[in-house]
């Protein structure tokens, strides 16, 4: 069989699997209530972030704690021959959006953040810090995915960021737990990722007030997205790499694919997409070198579309990058494993052999 007819199949074999997933969102959509909002309101919820210039200039609506957060260890146990901590801190993170501010504030849970480590116990351990993807942030997923144990066993201490609205920072209802990217509510959306980064520098601090050496970041799915999106804000990582990353969250989770209870003309959608779209990291550059940078991708995948991920190479100057044949779920040559490592070997983060 010729080579890039066999490519070509697997991925498609990859890009089923995907639709799956796909799938559930759309025989949800049905039942979730509709949004009690009128168009005007929405409309001048929307227009604060054209009016105030971010699309233009998306750097501008993020903003980065100038302080240490204040933290506690709020659990401690042993873990192979160190510990396993779960840190918990405020998140000091203001709404830019003054007309959301109280709906984005009334999720009490939202209001503490965590971070979990697997450490070694002792100061200037290079550390990699992961970030999850949508919904995942479960540390016990986390482990398992990001293969804690391994990396720890190699003489690294991991520690596991978790975003805005996941683990015990989500919503009590069911309903809720997806309120991170909601593509019917896009200025809450928009607001989510400033608190992330916002929180994310934040560990950064703590960590460096821990001790810690060397951080770099490794983010899968949504977590490639957030990775993507810090490095071209701060340097404050030493390097980032990006699995299977979102780029750009586009049809069946956009805009366009939910309804709202009003209607909606070509001036409206323009706007609503600009906002949904302002975060991407396509409309951002890396702060750190391209060197210390790379893009694990999967040609077939749907939920996090390939060619995304091909234009921001393009745009960033293309940093080390591997396309896998396959999926977001299902890949056939599945080389990320041991591109990981050896670029940890590169970064000087564990040694050779």
């Amino acid at each position: 069989m010729n080579s890039k007819i066999k490519k070509n199949g697997l991925d498609f074999i990859g890009s089923c699997v995907d639709n799956l997933f796909l799938g559930i969102p759309a025989i949800l959509k049905p039942l979730k209530p509709k949004r009690s909002i009128n168009r005007a309101t929405y409309e001048r919820q929307i227009n604060y972030y054209i009016d105030n210039g971010f699309i233009d200039n998306p750097e501008t609506f993020f903003t980065l704690p100038e302080e240490m957060p204040r933290y506690t260890i709020i659990t401690q146990k042993p873990y192979c021959d160190g510990m396993y901590q779960v840190i918990s801190y405020p998140s000091n993170y203001e709404t830019k959006n003054p007309l959301i501010r109280d709906q984005f504030d009334s999720y009490t849970a939202n209001k503490t953040g965590y971070l979990v480590r697997w450490a070694h116990g002792d100061k200037g351990r290079k550390t990699v810090l992961c970030l999850h993807g949508f919904m995942l942030g479960n540390p016990r997923q986390a482990e398992r995915m990001f293969k804690v144990r391994k990396l720890f066993r190699m003489g690294l201490d991991v520690a596991l960021f978790i975003t805005p609205f996941h683990w015990k920072r989500s919503p009590g209802s069911r309903t809720s737990r997806h309120i991170f990217l909601q593509p019917d509510d896009v200025v809450m959306t928009c607001e989510c990722f400033g608190q992330t980064m916002y929180d994310l520098y934040g560990s950064f601090l703590i960590l460096n007030d821990i001790g810690v050496g060397e951080i770099g970041i490794i983010g899968a799915s949504l977590g490639g997205y957030n990775a993507a999106l810090f490095i071209s804000l701060t340097q404050a990582a030493s390097f980032a790499v990006m699995v299977v990353p979102a780029v750009k969250f586009s049809h069946p989770y956009d805009p366009d694919s939910f309804r709202l209870p009003f209607h909606i003309d070509e001036t409206l959608r323009e706007k609503i997409n600009l906002v949904w779209e302002l975060h991407s990291p396509l409309h951002l550059f890396p702060k750190i070198p391209k060197e210390r940078i790379m893009f694990v991708a999967s040609r077939g995948d749907r939920l996090c579309p390939f060619e995304h991920v091909r234009m921001l190479c393009e745009k960033w100057g293309w940093p080390q990058h591997y396309f896998l044949t396959g999926g977001h779920w299902l890949v056939f040559n599945n080389i990320r494993g041991k591109a990981w490592y050896n670029f940890l070997i590169e970064m000087g983060f564990i040694q050779a052999g």
